[in-house]
């Protein structure tokens, strides 16, 4: 065969003119060719170069111009009221509970978007039943001031003036002991369960409760000595003790000051919640020519968890929501 019998052949021009027939033209990106789903992904051909690009980001972020594409976010609460209102605006079949009493400051949250009840719905779009729980509402119980103050003294060795200056400070925090609680072991007919408790509690530790009077003369007497000596003795059956002050500064009377081995105090564990009682302990230790005095709140973890389950209980019973104590998942 010669040169010039054989078949002509195609320039580039033309095989590429050929191979762009077969290929599907671009369709243009028009607004109803737009998918209503967004949770599916907008893939567009470019038709100068033919390459995709994915617009499913630029769709969504104009899209949350608007109104977001899911709801998120997670809303500081200022009291229970508030988390359980929120709690009843927005919550759904799936919404729970996370309780979490630890720290300084326990919490309470409301998650509104938890996940569905019951396994994992596997199908070609992943699991059906899981929720990206980002939607939450968080309350932390601020603990009151008096609680703090007293949890504070507790245990703290104080002098005379010290222990004097703390009782003048809180002395309305102080209470009188009922009836059934003046002497130790004896119940009266009408005494409460509470009442029993702190009657074993005073049993106990061998002591009986003073008043808020007794407390505030003791306060007074301790505040305006401020170099004594002190002679402590102690009764060994009504637990009281008295301490005789050798000093410039005596009162009028010069008696010995009588110091109760127990005595109440109610205040509340959360700001603007019920006040409870708790009985503390008075002790003191000599050291020389003084004495180091104490005031310890007897159990004060008893009464601030019974405070915290009372306050997430009430959130549970008026949201309807499941209740779980513990640390919730992060969100997605």
């Amino acid at each position: 065969m010669s040169y010039d019998d054989e078949p002509a052949r195609e320039n580039i021009a033309q095989t590429v003119a050929k191979i762009m027939e077969k290929l599907p033209m671009p369709t243009p990106l028009e607004a109803h060719l737009i998918p209503r789903d967004l949770a599916s992904p907008l893939l567009v051909a470019l038709p100068l170069t033919h390459n995709v690009q994915d617009f499913t980001k630029a769709l969504r972020d104009a899209q949350s111009v608007l109104k977001p594409f899911v709801r998120k976010g997670t809303a500081k609460l200022a009291n229970l009221a508030s988390l359980i209102s929120w709690g009843l605006r927005f919550k759904a079949a799936n919404s729970v509970l996370f309780a979490l009493n630890q720290g300084e400051a326990p919490t309470l949250t409301c998650i509104a978007d938890y996940h569905l009840e019951g396994p994992p719905m596997i199908d070609n779009m992943g699991d059906t039943t899981a929720r990206h729980g980002q939607h939450r509402a968080s309350y932390a119980f601020p603990v009151s001031k008096k609680w703090q103050a007293w949890m504070k003294a507790s245990g703290t060795a104080m002098s005379g003036i010290e222990m004097g200056q703390f009782l003048e400070d809180n002395i309305l925090d102080v209470i009188d002991p009922p009836t059934s609680l003046t002497l130790p072991g004896i119940a009266g007919a009408e005494a409460t369960e509470a009442e029993h408790r702190l009657i074993d509690i005073a049993r106990r530790l061998e002591g009986s409760y003073g008043n808020a009077s007794q407390l505030m003369g003791m306060a007074k007497s301790f505040t305006v000595n401020e170099a004594a000596d002190y002679t402590v003795a102690h009764n060994s059956t009504t637990g009281e003790a008295t301490v005789q002050i050798k000093s410039e500064h005596m009162d009028a009377n010069g008696q010995p000051i009588r110091v109760p081995k127990l005595f109440l105090i109610a205040i509340p564990v959360f700001e603007d919640g019920p006040a409870y009682r708790l009985p503390v302990r008075f002790q003191y230790r000599k050291a020389g020519q003084t004495v180091k005095f104490f005031l310890t709140l007897h159990d004060p973890k008893f009464a601030r968890d019974h405070a915290f389950d009372e306050a997430v209980q009430l959130a549970k019973a008026e949201t309807g929501m499941p209740l779980f104590i513990g640390q919730p998942e992060a969100p997605n």
